[in-house]
């Protein structure tokens, strides 16, 4: 089977209406690994049959993929399942923290069982370590740091990863990095994947909807203590065969492609830049991306821009629910996605 290619996909109506622009979500344009997907087919023979409750190829390919053992890794119908899990499994904390301005999974499962959110500002629309540090200090937490940053696309670096898993050690907190961008993110990021395979009060999560783009299977992964993933299977008895069969499969099998993984990589940061070259010409300001997304400011216009967009069948994001009012969140497309997007951003500009 041929892979995609840069030129990818576009609108053909036939007399039917255009088909939507997808660009809300930060999903991948350039679809899944052939061999996950040819994976996926295949279990449709067996559809019949309940899945892996205990998901042992899921787990066995991904210890294998991150250098841990197998008690080490849990898996959830997808991150947001993990991320309930976690607060069922370590809501005794009693307090969590997470940033402001950031993935509204957090406070919301958290709100849900019943933990008391600290939120701690952004600086410069970068996670602050210090800020996030000094509520560690005040009483153990359980704390979520998005890094890559969503929605604005930073990463934190060395050191800064480095002092947080430190303090963690040092409060008794429990720190969980959502990693879901990382597989976008160049040298400059720096993952806390060997701090969480120590076993300590450090995990790090990853997820297949992004960069794998798996995004309707809907399969995420953490990486932690043997201790917390216990904790987190006791929760996860109550709901068993939650990631279904033909996620499985296809997981596995997109973790073991990793130079489709790799063509994401090249065909989303050239794509990345085209964009930015492009909101550069319009004189638009926008963060600096390590991610599949790029979210830029639009003060006083952002929600009309993106319902203006969505009349005209382009979906982005505006984040004034995450905390960002005058942003919106838009998904590196195809280079073909990047210049509809573009003339029609021009075009709901002039309105």
């Amino acid at each position: 089977m041929r892979t995609r290619t840069p030129t990818a996909h576009h609108n053909v109506t036939d007399g039917f209406p255009p088909a939507p622009l997808l660009l809300h979500r930060s999903e991948n344009p350039w679809g899944a690994s052939p061999k996950a997907v040819e994976a996926a087919r295949a279990e449709l023979l067996r559809v019949h049959r309940y899945p892996d409750p205990r998901h042992t190829a899921l787990i066995d390919a991904l210890a294998a993929h991150y250098g841990v053992t197998t008690d080490s890794v849990a898996v959830g119908n997808g991150v947001d399942e993990i991320i309930m899990m976690l607060a069922l499994a370590l809501r005794d904390t009693g307090r969590a923290v997470v940033n402001e301005a950031t993935y509204q999974g957090y406070p919301k499962s958290l709100d849900a069982v019943g933990l008391r959110v600290t939120h701690v500002p952004l600086d410069q629309y970068r996670v602050c370590p210090a800020a996030l540090k000094e509520e560690m200090h005040k009483e153990p937490a359980l704390v979520f740091v998005c890094n890559p940053h969503n929605p604005t696309g930073s990463v934190l670096d060395a050191d800064a990863v480095k002092s947080l898993c430190e303090t963690a050690y040092a409060t008794g907190s429990y720190l969980v990095f959502d990693e879901a961008y990382a597989e976008f993110a160049d040298d400059s990021f720096t993952t806390a994947l060997p701090w969480a395979r120590e076993g300590g009060p450090v995990s790090v999560l990853r997820t297949f909807s992004k960069a794998y783009g798996l995004a309707s299977l809907r399969v995420g992964a953490l990486i932690g203590g043997p201790d917390v993933v216990s904790r987190m299977e006791t929760v996860q008895d109550a709901m068993p065969y939650h990631v279904n069969r033909l996620a499985q499969a296809a997981a596995c099998a997109a973790l073991a492609d990793q130079a489709f993984l790799e063509q994401t990589r090249v065909y989303t940061d050239t794509a990345r830049t085209m964009l930015c070259c492009a909101l550069d010409r319009l004189g638009i300001t926008y963060l600096p991306s390590q991610t599949n997304f790029v979210t830029l400011h639009l003060p006083g216009s952002a929600l009309k821009v993106t319902r203006q967009l969505l009349a005209e069948h382009v979906h982005v994001r505006d984040t004034t629910d995450m905390g960002m009012p005058g942003w919106m969140r838009i998904s590196v497309g195809t280079p073909s996605d990047i210049l509809t997007l573009i003339g029609r951003l021009e075009g709901a500009l002039a309105c």
